[in-house]
């Protein structure tokens, strides 16, 4: 079983790691259709390490607590529960999971700028909010 925690820590790291990287672009000096598949793109590994990170934690739950979780909020309610994560870094996971799912239904560019002007304070942030389950 810690094989599958193992597997799934491997994959949060890497997604984490390629999201916090794409924040290092500069887009000052994109033309702007550029520099809007830049943000899109970098708004799409943010979806990718929230998912990954919830997972892992499920799996971190169920193989050492004995938690077996369905949702993603209760996941991360059941990790801060528990003392892997203070206060304030659930409610910026809480909030990384509404982004998450807001993104899948961004019909108005207005509505993406605000959300993407979210998603870049994430740079670094997940991480540390991961330390608990060893290492990402």
């Amino acid at each position: 079983m810690e094989e599958r925690l193992t597997f799934v820590l491997e994959q949060l790291g890497s997604a984490v790691a390629d999201f916090d990287h794409s924040l290092t672009i500069d887009q000052k000096s994109l033309e702007e259709t550029v520099a809007d598949a830049v943000r899109n793109g970098q708004a799409q590994k943010f979806e990718f390490a929230v998912e990954l990170f919830w997972k892992s934690v499920k799996v971190f739950l169920l193989e050492q607590h004995g938690f077996d979780l369905a949702s993603p909020k209760s996941s991360v309610k059941k990790y801060f529960e528990l003392g892997y994560v203070g206060y304030d870094e659930c409610e910026r996971l809480l909030r990384a999971l509404d982004i998450r799912n807001s993104l899948s239904h961004v019909y108005k560019k207005e509505n993406f700028n605000t959300l993407y002007a979210e998603i870049i304070e994430y740079r670094g942030f997940f991480e540390g909010a991961s330390a608990g389950m060893g290492s990402a």
